[in-house]
């Protein structure tokens, strides 16, 4: 039998033996390893039959792997926790005795609290590390589920339990950002953060739809015991598979600083605006899709359903093809989504009646939204001072629900047959953020 390799090199091979000996063997060799020669050095280079061969490059590369598919999953329940009620207004409506319209102040206030949790949680990552503050996060946001399942009995109940679930849910995605750009390589930096923010655009489509199924079998407070358990799930498997970053010497007030300091830069303000620009959009257009009647929406097969799955599906294909991209600059990328955006809004208003002119504008928007949101992202951490990218981040997400809150504003000429008034302001918007982009352009280009 020979013993297995010992060299400390990054990305040096690991040999796992099948001879249960082996571990014993391998202590024993580093326990004389001061002691030992040429011919001992080459002993412990050969290895023993029947062994297998595991790089630490391979192990790390599937870890990586493991937290994308896990982050992707998270962002989706997570962020989608600020939806889920709108699959069930009804049943809520019903039950705490208000009317539907009423139960939507549930996503309401889940989105303020959302917003103020974002920029709270910069500083806290910043003072007591990333991974520490986003597991923690998960962690009460699933207690809050579980709250919400078990308190309201009224709205104002249900309301107050629905701000904590929103303030607590806001510690993922600001955390999970940061993390990925500190600890990936470029490439799958720019396949993880696409797969993230695709994941937040995607739950504003999925999770209405699973909740309404979901609620029909369960009821709505089973949805939200659902939700519970699942967020509680990937707490735990990120806290086993995330690396520990060390907290920082600052103080809490001097994080809570970075806040404020990050707005004195104007290139972030430009691009926050831009990033408001893009879930503005993005839910305008899908609002005014559903208020309009225009007949090619009415002949699209399954209708505005039918939309929304073909988006969701170019949403994934933008994930898909992310690593590709990953040699083009976060600014071109961004400019460039933006401009489809306003590209795929043109084959909209061409539409009127052809269905199949309809489906390609609204795929090729959702893709063009996919394409933009990440590179923001990229280009914001790029653009933020040193020290402060946690803040920059948080300030990213704050500004995010600021667009998502104008979007259904900026989609109310739609509704009737006024699909084109709205369809232009969401182009104009579109045309705006990449005129906010290009004037943040790096000197190096």
């Amino acid at each position: 039998m020979k013993a297995a390799p010992f060299q400390a090199e990054a990305g040096a091979p690991v040999r796992l033996g099948t001879n249960q000996t082996a571990p014993y063997r391998v202590h024993c060799d580093l326990f004389r390893l001061g002691r030992l020669g040429k011919s001992g050095w080459a002993s412990l280079t050969r290895p023993w039959k029947g062994s297998t061969i595991v790089s630490t490059s391979e192990l790390s590369r599937a870890r990586t792997g493991l937290t994308v598919a896990f982050f992707t999953m998270t962002g989706v329940l997570a962020v989608g926790q600020a939806y889920v009620v709108l699959g069930m207004l009804n049943q809520i409506g019903e039950e705490l005795r208000v009317t539907p319209a009423a139960a939507t102040t549930l996503t309401t206030v889940f989105g303020v609290a959302y917003a103020v949790g974002f920029l709270l949680t910069g500083p806290l990552a910043t003072r007591f590390g990333v991974s520490r503050v986003l597991v923690i996060g998960l962690g009460g946001a699933s207690v809050a589920a579980f709250m919400v399942t078990a308190l309201p009995t009224s709205l104002e109940v249900a309301l107050t339990v629905r701000a904590g679930q929103g303030f607590l849910s806001a510690a993922f995605a600001p955390c999970a950002l940061v993390y990925v750009s500190q600890q990936f390589p470029r490439r799958q930096r720019t396949f993880a953060t696409t797969a993230l923010t695709t994941a937040f655009l995607a739950s504003a489509l999925v999770m209405p739809l699973l909740a309404g199924l979901a609620a029909v079998a369960w009821g709505w407070r089973g949805v939200f015991a659902g939700s519970g358990v699942a967020l509680f799930t990937c707490a735990v498997s990120l806290t086993f598979l995330l690396r520990r970053d060390k907290p920082t010497a600052v103080s809490l007030a001097q994080a809570f600083f970075v806040l404020p300091r990050v707005l004195k830069h104007w290139p972030l303000l430009g691009l926050y605006a831009a990033t408001a620009a893009v879930l503005g959009c993005y839910v305008a257009l899908f609002t005014a899709l559903q208020l309009s009647t225009s007949t090619a929406i009415a002949n699209f097969p399954g209708g505005l359903q039918g939309l929304r799955l073909a988006s969701i599906s170019a949403l994934v294909l933008m994930t898909a093809v992310s690593g590709l991209l990953h040699r083009v600059s976060s600014w071109g990328r961004a400019t460039s989504g933006f401009v489809l955006a306003a590209l795929g809004g043109a084959a909209i208003l061409l539409a009127e009646p052809n269905p199949a002119v309809l489906g390609t504008g609204v795929v090729l928007f959702a893709a063009a939204i996919a394409l933009t949101a990440p590179a923001l992202v990229a280009r914001i951490v790029e653009a933020s001072p040193p020290g402060a990218t946690a803040g920059a981040a948080a300030w990213y997400g704050a500004f995010m629900f600021i667009g998502g809150s104008l979007g259904p504003i900026l989609a109310t000429p739609a509704r009737g047959s006024g699909l084109p008034t709205a369809v232009l302001i969401v182009i104009a918007v579109a045309l705006t953020g990449a005129a906010l982009v290009l004037a943040t352009r790096p000197a190096a280009g």
